[in-house]
């Protein structure tokens, strides 16, 4: 028997490793041939069946007086008012107990614990250490597994420690009876569900080792499952145990329930079952591999929404809005979710409601939110914090006010829990506040919240074991470098920090490394935005490569695309990283990715980096869209949008225009339920492909999505970028709708938008356009013969017009625009920098610039681009080779 307490990855596990006593029982059951004190009674296992049984003598009754008063016991446990009641009744009748009176007791008494309140819990748990262990401990040998379960599992739940010695006992004995019962006898699948739950509460333990035995039972389990109640239970246990799971015994359950689901075992009337298989497999470690099979457990969900208990009902919303599918949950989570605020007001419920909102409900739901986020009572709620963080976020709420009131609630609850220092449970703080003040564009800060967090932090890092672990210092140390807020943060960040990445950098993983680099973005960005001190400099350039050398460690092994991602993003954030070589070799690993396991989560990650990074992978575009055209019953509006931006801006097409017919029909779906500014985005992309329903045409250019528009507008929270976005969104897809299709009667009413616009910006050449203007002054002899920096009718930006007369001979540039009646040829030179290309291939143009010259031709430009990377190329530096170079483009031209 191999029994151990190694921790798993929490720093708070390392403590039983300083333990003497504890030390003690790893030597004592370290070698296999020793056998622990608890089970020595069923060393002889196989000559005293009854052991393991229920054929104990303890069970039986001499007569059939002590069986009637051991049923009057029974009732009496079971008519008691409280825990106290119940205690005192087991303590009386000690003598009259026997060994299911104490089971059921427990039972009772977990009960009763769930709602009691905190101090009444540590005292119910004292009493059980006192009283109820001391009259467990003489029944342990003989126990079965079924009542060993319930005791380990109840008292484990009311906080009794594994260090006391019954509980030892008792799971010891309970593992011993796992290790040496046959599987195919089949132990009761509910003993094995209890003891793994017992066992990984709050983590004590190495589940790998201590329950290896587990798996040749759940085997014959899963052969052997038929019903409701084993499939929840299996899910409990392959859940809970997932580190001994491999592929092959979770398709084997997987199968079992496809089948079961089939012949109509479970359904909507089975709906605890469906939660505890979507639960288990929604856990991060292959959530991503069984996107379609969680698909249609929330399918067979839908019909009994409405019905569910208001905590299935949560996670069932939280699992929609990880996974962004299937779009027809929409409408019934709407629904279910307003009745439960109407039920239940706290800032749980409101949490799951606000992301399924109307436009015309924000004003509702703030003042809800204000009401709860002064009160008391909703505070003391499990994670409000939390909770109220979401809605935060979801309502992009802007008003100082409950921001200001938001976290310094958060100060005051990291100053009066004790808990959120021993547990580093104030690390969530830390990301929310990273993410949130990251969302507003740095506008908004709360110096306290900052202040007291840097000071956790480094407490944290310097004196706790949290400091000496990679997975958890890169989260302490990402907050440190953002906000500072330590001695001399002025000039530098502090030495601890830089010491512990340079000694940890060959364990960071690709998370690690990302928040490390989140944090330098930060700080570049709020605190060294106009000048980096002298230390910092040498500091950063010392985190860049190291960054670099776990980007290039990581990019050695084999990545999912999640994980690709993130080290893309990592070596993003600076500027300085990406011209690396381990950039270009991360960007390029996307080309080995397999698009096999896509779901909308994957999409969507993969179309942010392409849109961040500029790369250009046609085989991961197509199937992004292959995926949007088979799933496009599944698939949200919002996903549909993020592949139609992404596949637009990096001037993509699809093989299958089919596909942008599915996406169309998911956005007229989905019109109510998206920003105003996604839908723009979305149909800019299809008038490109030119694949726009007139229908979307006339729900976008009427005037209810146009005051949407406006009411987006005055509630956003970054006013900064926003409006600008938006607005000049709005204009583009209007000038798109008027050139490409003239046949849909939009008129052109961004005029005074755009003029508007030219007066606030005024025109800086760089060194690109004063190079060109100054050849072109010399070949064409005046410079009236050409305009610089030309606006058209519909706003666009030409870098230089030149005019020639039917003789092709330049002319001087009329005062008015031209047409093709006045018999002059029109040539715009336009000026193409770098990042009018995919970073991958300079002679792929992107989508904006493609929209660009198509348009001016079609008012009657000839088109020429020079690019900014053949013009600084070592063949353009020979004497005369631009000049040559601009006389053959015009040469071209007329």
């Amino acid at each position: 028997m191999n029994f151990n307490y190694l921790p798993r990855t929490q720093w708070k596990y390392l403590q039983y490793l300083l333990n003497g006593r504890q030390l003690q029982q790893f030597r004592r059951h370290i070698n296999h041939k020793s056998r622990p004190v608890a089970v020595a009674a069923a060393t002889n296992s196989h000559a005293e069946p009854h052991l393991f049984y229920n054929i104990q003598p303890q069970r039986c009754y001499s007569s059939n007086e002590s069986g009637k008063a051991a049923r009057q016991q029974l009732e009496r446990l079971n008519t008691a008012q409280n825990s106290d009641e119940l205690l005192d009744l087991m303590v009386t009748n000690e003598r009259e107990f026997l060994l299911p009176h104490i089971v059921q007791c427990l039972s009772l008494l977990w009960a009763d614990y769930k709602g009691l309140t905190a101090p009444a819990k540590v005292a119910l748990t004292e009493r059980l250490l006192q009283e109820v262990l001391p009259m467990l401990e003489p029944h342990i040998p003989f126990m079965n597994i079924n009542e060993l379960s319930c005791c380990y599992l109840y008292l484990r739940k009311m906080y009794v420690s594994n260090r006391e010695s019954p509980l030892e006992q008792i799971l010891l004995r309970a593992l011993h009876l796992v290790e040496i019962t046959d599987p195919a006898s089949l132990l009761p699948l509910t003993a094995l569900s209890r003891l793994s739950v017992g066992i990984n509460l709050e983590r004590e333990f190495f589940t790998p080792l201590v329950c290896r035995h587990f798996v040749p039972h759940l085997q014959c389990h899963i052969a052997a499952c038929k019903d409701e109640e084993q499939v929840r239970l299996l899910a409990t246990s392959l859940f809970q145990l997932h580190t001994l799971i491999d592929a092959e015994l979770l398709a084997a359950y997987k199968e079992r329930v496809k089948d079961m689901l089939q012949n109509g075992v479970l359904s909507s009337e089975t709906p605890k079952a469906l939660l505890k298989i979507l639960h288990m497999l929604n856990l991060p470690v292959w959530a991503h591999r069984h996107t379609s099979f969680i698909r249609e457990i929330m399918l067979s969900l839908a019909p009994c929404l409405e019905k569910l208990e208001p905590s299935d009902l949560k996670a069932v919303c939280r699992t929609f809005l990880h996974h962004q599918e299937p779009a027809s949950l929409l409408q019934p989570l709407k629904l279910a979710t307003e009745t439960l605020l109407q039920v239940e007001f706290t800032p749980d419920a409101l949490s799951c409601a606000v992301p399924f909102a109307a436009p015309h409900q924000r004003d509702t739901y703030i003042a809800q939110f204000q009401k709860l986020l002064h009160s008391q009572e909703a505070w003391e709620l499990p994670n409000a914090s939390s909770n109220f963080f979401s809605v935060l976020r979801t309502l992009k709420i802007a008003d100082i006010r409950y921001c200001n009131t938001y976290w310094s609630t958060v100060v005051d609850e990291l100053q009066s829990t004790a808990e959120e220092q021993m547990q580093l449970r104030f690390l969530r703080h830390c990301q929310r506040y990273m993410n949130f003040n990251n969302n507003l564009g740095g506008t908004y800060r709360h110096l306290n919240v900052e202040r007291k967090l840097s000071q956790m932090c480094m407490h944290a890092i310097e004196y706790d074991v949290a400091g000496r672990l990679p997975s958890k210092f890169a989260r302490l140390a990402a907050f440190v470098i953002a906000y500072g807020h330590t001695p001399f943060a002025w000039k530098k960040f502090p030495n601890v920090l830089l010491s512990k990445i340079i000694g940890m950098a060959t364990q960071f993983s690709t998370q690690d490394c990302f928040l490390l680099s989140r944090g330098i973005q930060i700080a570049c960005e709020m605190r060294f935005r106009y000048e980096v001190p002298h230390l910092v400099g040498m500091q950063l350039s010392t985190i860049d490569s190291v960054l670099v050398a776990c980007a290039e460690r990581h990019l050695a092994d084999s990545l999912t695309s999640t994980e690709l991602g993130l080290i893309v993003r990592t070596l993003s954030h600076r500027k300085s990283l990406k011209n690396t070589v381990s950039y270009n070799q991360a960007l390029a690993r996307f080309k080995t990715i397999d698009c096999n396991d896509l779901n909308s989560r994957t999409v969507r990650e993969m179309a942010y980096n392409f849109n961040a990074s500029h790369f250009i992978v046609p085989e991961l575009l197509e199937s992004m869209f292959c995926y949007v055209a088979q799933q496009h019953a599944h698939i949200t509006g919002d996903t549909v949008e993020k592949v139609l931006t992404c596949s637009y801006n990096l001037g993509y097409t699809p093989e299958n225009l089919e596909a942008l017919d599915y996406a169309a029909l998911v956005l007229l779906r989905d019109f109510d339920y998206m920003s105003g500014l996604s839908m723009v985005q979305a149909c800019l992309a299809l008038c490109f492909y030119k694949t726009i329903p007139e229908e979307l045409i006339n729900k976008v250019f009427c005037v209810k999505f146009i005051q949407r528009i406006e009411d987006e507008i005055h509630i956003c929270y970054s006013k900064a970028v926003y409006p600008e976005r938006v607005l000049n969104l709005v204009m583009q897809l209007n000038r798109t709708v008027c050139l490409d299709l003239p046949e849909a009667n939009v008129p052109w009413f961004q005029q005074n938008y755009v003029e508007a616009q030219l007066s606030k910006k005024p025109y800086f050449p760089n060194s690109f356009s004063t190079d060109v203007k100054a050849l072109l002054r010399d070949l064409l002899k005046d410079e009236n013969y050409f305009r610089c920096n030309h606006t058209t009718p519909y706003g666009y930006q030409i870098d230089f017009v030149i005019h020639f007369d039917k003789d092709k001979k330049p002319t001087p540039a009329p005062p008015v625009e031209t047409t093709m009646l006045d018999r002059i040829t029109k040539v715009a030179i336009l000026l193409l920098r770098l990042d009018s290309f995919c970073e991958n291939d300079l002679t792929a143009l992107r989508g904006p610039e493609s929209l660009k010259i198509k348009h001016l031709e079609m008012m009657g430009y000839k088109v020429l681009h020079i690019n900014e990377h053949d013009w600084n190329s070592k063949y353009m530096l020979a004497p005369g080779a631009k000049a040559n170079y601009l006389k053959c483009l015009l040469q071209i031209a007329h």
